[in-house]
């Protein structure tokens, strides 16, 4: 795949390594700390430009804030386009703080969105791009992306989206946390939409036409898993930009998903070759 276009939620996670999750009242000393670049749109972008895809990355508008300077930061690097990303002094950088304990489970608190300016996708960002992937916290500013995708022609992977932009889409992650039930996705999916239900450890179920696919992450010493559900989704996107069978973009997705939440974002995103090692050992039944 040459290009891909990442549109949605852009934000610094601030992330506490912490022995345990508070209860009320508690005064906790975190073990270490790292503050890196994140969001539903932010995750997936930096994961596609590692794998060499030249990839635009837009959402809403960050504020002039040092919250704001230090996610552009952490973001740049080759093959992602920062430059239709808007800074305005009105606004305040979103950000969230994840908690994380050693068992790789994570507690997100979110703040800042409920004031989020979206921004349309210029004409020019669209030239080139063959797959695009909406997040579902884009709501109705993301279905309008999807629908100016398919109305070109370009496939959609909607992640955590809503139905109104999970109709628009050629593939749906979802997670259970947040699409528990399996009826909806299979009912989505007898509509012409092929889905994803993902389970962190668990198993991973996709309906492809009238096929349904099943495989389980290796097992991985867990670091954190905040954003592998994003990588995952990245994979997907890489996929069906390249016209991958069904079976092989779950395998790719499963192992990228697995490898990033061992390692944690931190260490960065798994390469390419990383992730073909991990795959050949996962089975899609």
């Amino acid at each position: 795949m040459v290009k891909a276009l990442c549109y949605g939620s852009l934000n610094p996670d601030l992330i506490h390594h912490l022995a345990g999750f508070p209860a009320a009242g508690d005064d906790l000393f975190s073990d270490r700390w790292e503050m890196v670049y994140g969001g539903g749109a932010g995750n997936p972008a930096v994961a596609l430009a590692t794998w060499g895809v030249d990839t635009v990355l837009i959402g809403h508008a960050l504020g002039s804030d040092p919250m704001g300077a230090s996610l552009l930061d952490a973001l740049a690097r080759p093959h992602l386009d920062l430059s239709g990303i808007r800074q305005d002094p009105a606004v305040r950088t979103p950000h969230c703080v994840v908690m994380t304990t050693p068992d790789g489970d994570r507690t997100i608190i979110s703040t800042g969105y409920e004031d989020a300016r979206w921004q349309p996708v210029p004409h020019q960002s669209w030239q080139g791009v063959e797959a695009v992937l909406v997040d579902g916290y884009s709501a109705g500013a993301g279905e309008a992306v999807a629908g100016d995708a398919s109305g070109r022609g370009i496939p959609v992977v909607g992640v955590d989206a809503g139905l109104p932009t999970a109709e628009l889409s050629s593939l749906v992650v979802w997670s259970r946390h947040e699409h528990p039930d399996e009826g909806q996705a299979r009912d989505l999916n007898a509509r012409g939409h092929p889905v994803v239900l993902t389970g962190g450890s668990g198993e991973v179920v996709m309906w492809w036409g009238d096929r349904t696919y099943r495989t389980t992450p290796p097992p991985i010493e867990p670091v954190d898993g905040t954003g592998a559900g994003d990588v995952f989704a990245a994979m997907c996107t890489y996929g069906l930009g390249s016209n991958w069978h069904p079976g092989r973009v779950l395998q790719m997705a499963t192992a990228a998903g697995a490898l990033l939440a061992g390692r944690g974002r931190a260490a960065g995103v798994p390469s390419l070759e990383e992730i073909i090692a991990v795959a050949a050992g996962i089975e899609v039944r």
